[in-house]
């Protein structure tokens, strides 16, 4: 029985004891389906554009730009979860090696998770304090530590360099399942 008829059949079904409580979830539920129409509504209006230019307007950026974006850069962040409920962000040095971001690192939570190979994110960005405006693009995906061999098939050039200083020689491979990308000019 479909759940408007049963909710019409209700109170008579049990002698209308059950019309207070079944009048106040069908109400109930079409306050929430009115709330969340407006916020659908809302969210289409800041929804970025595919392409505009003009100033303060926010577009999606393709996959192709995302990546080649992401080529550009040698840091960005790593958002991972550290231990049970605690998730960190950290300043990282990566490379884009076809398509994926390889990250060197220490020994520690970041190494752990690419261990359990947890889903982590990854962002880059480029921001213009004085304009407002740049882009950011953010990589989502299950990070592994890669295998002394798999690092050694690598090209030398593929592999990132650390910046700070302390052995950094494991090799995280964050294989994106989503790729998204915005403009703000």
């Amino acid at each position: 029985m479909p759940l408007s008829r049963l909710l019409t059949a209700a109170p008579r079904l049990a002698g209308g004891v059950v019309r207070t409580a079944g009048s106040r979830a069908l109400d109930n539920a079409r306050t929430a389906a009115a709330t969340l129409g407006a916020v659908v509504a809302e969210r289409r209006q800041l929804a970025p554009a595919e392409h505009d230019d003009s100033p303060g307007a926010l577009s999606r950026l393709g996959r192709e730009e995302c990546l080649t974006l992401l080529a550009s850069r040698s840091v960005g962040r790593l958002a991972y979860v550290a231990r049970a409920g605690v998730p960190d962000i950290v300043p990282v040095n990566y490379r884009v090696h076809e398509g994926d971001v390889l990250i060197r690192s220490g020994a520690g939570p970041k190494l752990q998770a690419a261990e359990r190979g947890d889903v982590v994110a990854f962002e880059v960005d480029d921001i213009d304090d004085d304009a407002h405006a740049g882009w950011s693009v953010v990589v989502v995906g299950r990070a592994r530590r890669l295998s002394r061999s798999e690092q050694l098939a690598l090209p030398a050039d593929a592999l990132p360099q650390a910046w700070a200083n302390g052995p950094r020689l494991s090799v995280l491979r964050i294989r994106p399942t989503r790729l998204d990308g915005r403009r703000l000019t």
